[in-house]
């Protein structure tokens, strides 16, 4: 299942997304652009989505997720 977020309140992200199926997270950017993150638990995404600030949960947890590099 996958679920997906847009952020209203952020200038920082834009959207995100989680796969539960293969546990990955897509934030985009303020920016336009998108990075999947690996082996994410869905409570990460979850706090990140209700977060009083979006970018400052972010910038708190971004060196713990690891990006997905293409295959």
């Amino acid at each position: 299942m996958k679920h997906k977020f847009y952020f209203t309140q952020s200038s920082m992200l834009s959207a995100c997304e989680y796969d539960e199926e293969n546990k990955e997270m897509t934030v985009t950017f303020a920016n336009g652009k998108d990075y999947v993150y690996e082996d994410v638990d869905k409570g990460t995404y979850d706090y990140l989505i209700n977060a009083t600030s979006a970018g400052k949960y972010f910038n708190s947890i971004k060196g713990q997720l690891k990006i997905k590099r293409p295959e």
